[in-house]
Order: C-alpha cells, then structure tokens, then sequence
C-alpha cells in the first residue's frame, strides 16, 4: 500500500485541532482558581489543597497512560481512535469546570469537588491526547525532520494566532453577559463552551484527513506494552532524556505560579477590563514569534531556541516584579503588560518546536542503545508538564493564601493583604526558576540538530532492514 502523502491541509488541521482546543481550554487555565474563590465561595487554601489531589491523580494518569496507548490495537487506528474517544471527554471536562453551581449545590465542599472531577475529567484527556498527538508527528512526517519541524511550527503558529482572537473577545464577551443577564458567572461558562464547540468542528474534521496515516491493524497483531519501568528506563538510560525532564519541571512548576495568578493582579487593582488589552498584546507577541522561529531555529538551532526562551521568561517576569506596581502600591498596567509580552514570545520561541525536543531524544536513545523507547518519548513528554501543574498547581493555592487573599462580605471582587507577597509568587518565584531551567539546558543538554537527523535517519534504515529481513524469514 502506497504510503500517503503529506500536505499542506494535513498540516493546518493538525495545528487547528490543537489550536482550538489551546482557544478553549485557555478560559479555565486563566480564570479557574479565580472562578472558584470569587463565585463559587472556596477558599484559595482549599482550592489549593483539592487540586493538590486531583492534579496528583492527573499525574498518575500521566504515567499509564502511554503504556495503554501502546498497548491499544482499536479499529479507528493505533492512535487516530484514541483521538476520536478524547474529543468528547476534552469537551465535558472543559466546560464543567465553569459551570456555576452555586443555585443547586448549597455546600460549597462539593461545589468543589465538582470543579476537580472536570478538571480530571479535561486534564486525564490531555494525557491521552497530548501523547498520541506526539505520535502522530511521525505518522503524518515518517523521518523527516523537515517535515516533523513543520508540523509542530505550523501548531504554534496557529495556536498563537487563535490565542490572539480568543484573548480580544473572551474577556469582553464575559462582561458582555454579565451585563445582558445580570449573572457576573454565566459569561465564563458560555465562553468556554462556545470555543469548546469550534475544538469539536476542528478536532473530527482533522481526525477524518489523518485516517490514512494510522490505518487500523490486523486483529491479530501483536500489541506493543510499554511498562512503567521501560518509561522510567527510556529515562534513566538517556541522559538528555533526563534533562529535558529535569528542566521542564523546575521550569513549569514556576510557570504554574504566573498562570494562575495573572488575572488576580488585574481583578484587584480594578483593571480588570485592561486585562483584554495586555492578553491580546501578548498574543501578538506570540505570532510575531512563532513566525520567526523557522529562522532562528536555522541560526542557533532548537537547544538555543529553548536556552534564550527560558532567559527572556526570566527578564520578562524580572519585569514585572520591579515594574508592575508602582511605589504608592496602584498598577502600572503597561509594565505589566510589557513584561507579560516579553514572556509569552519567548515561550513561543520554544514552543513552536515542541515534541520535538522529546522526540529527537528518543532517536538519540534508541540510536546509542538500540532499545526502542521512541513510542513513549511523548508520553514521557507530559511528565515534566503534569509534575509541574501538581506541585506549582497545588502551592498557588496556598502562595495566594501567604498573600492574604480575600473576598470581603456582600463583595464581588476580592483584595490581597500583602500586595508584596503577591508579586513574588506571581513573578519573582516564577522568573527565578526559569533562569535556573536555563543555566541547567545550556550546560546540561547536548544534542544538536544535526546530530538528531543523523539519529533519526539511522534508526529508519535499522527499522527498514529489520522488516526486510521479517518479510524474507
């Protein structure tokens, strides 16, 4: 059978289906903690405290859930039916979140655990999702690292240019329901449900224009298993596996703190509604950095790209530490704003070669080795992600708590005690650790550019000969 051939529609839809669901899912991510504390009545200590446990429960998921992919042999594909299952899963764990259920659900403890099973229910999806999606990278390119850099550039280019229309209409399409119904919770629920539908539209007709690519395999053919231990041993026998690990965590484990707090700054300083302004600045600064990395990655290659990202997240949060506030305790939006563009196109400077990071580790592994681990280098991917989100994801809650965060009674906008303690858990922490993720990348992680394809390119002659020599036996 012919092998089909990849092009320029596959490409956009692969980008748009994560683009759309990036557009969707960035509701919750920015306004989650902030949803519960000001409208559902938790507290930022309990918030933290149950999604210490939900997000310690994603992270185990995390970790099954490439051994169980691997070990899958469903009709729709290897990977193309787990694709198909998470579209719905994705979608009602995404709006859950936001579903305001203060009029049916008087005990505020189970208003929460609600929150924490969509929150299970979307991030237990992404587990899935973000694992196959990897392994679709080499479905849809085979070896070639062109086309493998295509696929993850062309993804960021479009989730930064979504990131731009979503950050101009979510905010004040919010207001704009709270203002039509007279509900200040209701907008965030059909926001997000309305992004949520386009990722449904996306996400199928991707699926369909993939099916090629991941033919289903005979009933009769052998499963893959990929245990725990040959994750953790793809790890510990691959030293720049590791440090991809190691580096990612430190780094999204401070990243938590600035993601989860950002709207918090707005809110309580009553410029809320300026907030649009600073996420649509930002997202410009995105595109405009996605479609430049082509070029820089020619010119200082992906371990640079990744190296500069994690610095100029550093100065950007060093930024808005000094800046944001000025000396009489007000706002200073534009410097926050400032500092919130300057770290979000440095983590596109990164970003727009994504999996590819953990795959070209995987070429390296199998290439100085000769175990093949390349099938779980994107679920080992997630790890760092999840690790960070249950540890950053968990201590916000209670960094916000140090901070004396409060909702007077009768008040629909709370107010921080010590606005000091805030800015440094929303941007000294969170820049700190990224400047340590980038002094241990630039010594510690070795593997250039050309010696990834060299790797890429011998292990699929080595695949070649082994079927050759199957097919001969």
């Amino acid at each position: 059978m012919e092998k089909p051939k990849l092009t320029s529609k596959h490409i956009n839809f692969y980008a748009l289906s994560q683009g759309s669901l990036t557009m969707a899912s960035a509701g919750t991510m920015q306004y989650v903690m902030m949803f519960c504390t000001d409208f559902l009545g938790i507290s930022a200590a309990a918030y933290g405290t149950a999604m210490g446990l939900a997000k310690t429960f994603d992270f185990i998921v995390c970790i099954v859930a490439g051994p169980i992919i691997e070990k899958s042999n469903m009709k729709w594909g290897k990977y193309l039916s787990w694709t198909r299952l998470l579209t719905a899963t994705l979608f009602f764990g995404n709006i859950i979140q936001m579903l305001d259920t203060t009029a049916f659900v008087k005990n505020p403890t189970i208003r929460l655990i609600i929150v924490c099973f969509g929150y299970m229910m979307f991030h237990g999806s992404m587990n899935f999702n973000a694992t196959v999606r990897g392994t679709l990278v080499t479905k849809l390119a085979g070896a070639d690292m062109n086309n493998r850099r295509a696929l993850t550039t062309r993804q960021s280019q479009v989730g930064a240019g979504v990131s731009i229309i979503s950050s101009m209409i979510t905010l004040p399409a919010i207001q704009l329901v709270e203002k039509i119904t007279g509900s200040p919770s209701l907008g965030y629920f059909l926001v997000v449900l309305v992004f949520s539908c386009i990722f449904l539209v996306c996400n199928i007709t991707f699926i369909k224009l993939a099916t090629p690519f991941d033919p289903p395999a005979p009933a009769a053919a052998a499963k893959k298993t990929a245990t725990l231990g040959e994750m953790v041993q793809s790890i510990i026998t691959n030293k720049q596996m590791l440090v991809l690990v190691l580096t990612y965590s430190i780094f999204t484990i401070g990243s938590q703190f600035y993601a989860g707090t950002t709207a918090y700054y707005f809110r309580v300083t009553g410029n809320f509604s300026f907030m649009t302004v600073a996420l649509t600045s930002r997202s410009i600064c995105a595109f405009l950095a996605s479609l430049s990395v082509p070029a820089i990655g020619k010119k200082i290659g992906k371990k640079g790209a990744l190296v500069a990202a994690r610095f100029g997240w550093a100065l950007g949060g060093l930024f808005i530490y000094f800046f944001a506030l000025k000396g009489d305790g007000s706002a200073n939006v534009i410097a926050m704003t400032v500092g919130m563009c300057f770290i979000q196109a440095s983590t596109y400077l990164y970003m727009s070669f994504g999996v590819n990071y953990w795959l070209d580790c995987g070429e390296y592994g199998y290439y100085t080795t000769g175990k093949d681990f390349r099938g779980i280098a994107s679920a080992v991917m997630n790890w760092p992600t999840k690790i960070g989100m249950a540890i950053g994801g968990t201590l916000v809650g209670y960094l916000v708590a140090w901070s004396g965060y409060s909702v007077p009674e009768g008040a629909t906008v709370g107010q921080f005690a010590h606005m000091d303690r805030f800015m440094i858990t929303m941007a000294l922490i969170p820049a700190i650790m990224a400047a340590i993720s980038g002094l241990l990348t630039l010594f510690l992680y070795k593997l250039t550019d050309e010696e990834a394809a060299m790797y890429a390119k011998a292990n699929a002659e080595r695949e070649a000969a082994l079927k050759n020599k199957e097919a001969e036996a």
